[in-house]
C-alpha cells in the first residue's frame, strides 16, 4: 500500500503527460494485485485491468497522438529516490501479509451487491454516452481535408 502512496505522489508531482500515464498504469497494476491476494478470486481483479487499463490506454494513445516529439525527461534525482524506495520495498515483505478480515469480503453479497450493481449500471451508462458523443465523423483529433 505504501507503493501504492509513493506512486500516487510521484503522479501529483509529475509535470509530463507520459510520466503520469505510466504511473497510472503502475498504480493500477497494484490495486489489481492487491485486490487478487485480498480477495483470493482472480474475477474481480481482471474486470478492473480490463476496465481502467482500457481507459488508460485510449488516454495513452491520445497523448501519444497529440504529443509525438516530446522527449521523456525524468531527472536523475528521481531515479535515485525511486531506486532507493524499490530497494526498501524490496526487503519488507510484511506489506503482502494480509489479515483474513478482508478475504472475508465478497462483492456480490449483502450490502456490497447494491454498490456493485450501481457502479456497474454507471459505467455503462457512461461507455453508452461516450460511444454516442464520439462519432466516426466529429471524431476529437480527426482532421477534415
Amino acid at each position: 500500500m505504501k507503493m501504492v502512496l509513493l506512486l500516487g505522489v510521484m503522479f501529483i508531482l509529475s509535470n509530463q503527460p507520459m510520466m503520469m500515464i505510466s504511473t497510472l498504469i503502475f498504480i493500477i497494476l497494484l490495486y489489481s494485485l492487491l485486490m487478487l491476494w485480498s480477495l483470493s478470486s482472480f474475477w474481480f481483479s481482471y474486470m478492473i485491468i480490463l476496465v481502467l487499463m482500457s481507459g488508460v490506454l485510449v488516454v495513452f494513445t491520445y497523448m501519444m497522438g497529440v504529443l509525438p516529439n516530446e522527449s521523456f525527461e525524468v531527472s536523475s534525482l528521481v531515479m535515485i529516490v525511486m531506486g532507493l524506495v524499490l530497494t526498501y520495498k524490496y526487503f519488507e515483505f510484511d506489506e503482502f501479509i494480509l489479515d483474513e478480515s478482508m478475504s472475508s469480503m465478497m462483492i456480490w453479497e449483502g450490502t456490497m451487491f447494491i454498490m456493485s450493481l450501481l457502479l456497474v449500471v454507471y459505467l455503462l451508462g457512461m461507455m453508452v454516452i461516450i460511444v454516442w458523443m464520439s462519432m466516426m465523423e466529429k471524431g476529437a483529433i480527426r482532421i477534415i481535408y
